[in-house]
């Protein structure tokens, strides 16, 4: 029996339980929010009532099913040390090169195409009918957003999102903690830390 702890009862977390449903056969939610109404009959814990042994004896793996990269990243490394197993959830509909590498607690969801010789890191979400092209590096914690595109041989730093519906061209590196402005055309080269957009994208703001 594997029994399945998702962190998270926002959109994202509806998302995750909908891919991870074919693969567990006991399924819970974890939260903080408690306005947090119950999803689908799954029952809902609040951390605030929940100790971390409780968590240990009663779930088999977990995944963070949020949305902020930094959040995600760190709650599932702190899970993680713990001795909680972190999930690695592909959905039925996704298409995964068999020498793709994918890291824990990483989710890839319905038609998203990873193809080969990709590196996937920890703790990402490769989204809705992203495509992420042969030899990528998609590093810890990255968010690659719905219908977001990406040429062979991309790099892509920590905490970084892609926003939907962008490009990469070929053998770009990106860096961490940067935002891809939804609908952007990346042509060369983007640093950390800050947001680009536009077709080209050019930089729109630095962050400290």
């Amino acid at each position: 029996m594997r029994r399945l702890l998702i962190i998270g009862t926002g959109g994202h977390g509806k998302v995750v339980l909908d891919c991870a449903k074919k693969y567990y056969d006991s399924i819970g939610f974890l939260t903080n929010d408690t306005h947090s109404k119950n999803i689908d009959g799954y029952p809902i814990l609040f951390e605030q009532e929940t100790s971390f042994d409780y968590v240990l004896q009663n779930f088999d793996e977990l995944i963070v099913a949020i949305g902020n990269n930094n959040a995600r990243l760190n709650i599932s490394m702190d899970y993680k040390a713990k001795g909680i197993k972190l999930a690695t959830i592909i959905h039925e509909k996704a298409i995964v090169s068999e020498n793709v590498i994918i890291g824990d607690g990483t989710v890839v969801l319905a038609n998203a195409v990873i193809n080969p010789s990709a590196i996937i890191g920890k703790c990402c979400i490769i989204n809705t009918g992203a495509i992420i092209e042969h030899d990528c590096i998609i590093n810890d914690g990255v968010h690659i957003s719905p219908n977001a595109a990406m040429g062979g041989t991309v790099s892509i730093g920590k905490k970084t999102w892609v926003c939907v519906g962008s490009s990469i061209a070929n053998n770009i590196n990106i860096g961490e903690n940067s935002i891809i402005g939804a609908g952007s055309v990346i042509i060369k080269d983007v640093p950390s830390k800050v947001l680009v957009a536009g077709v080209p994208a050019i930089i729109k703001k630095q962050y400290e």
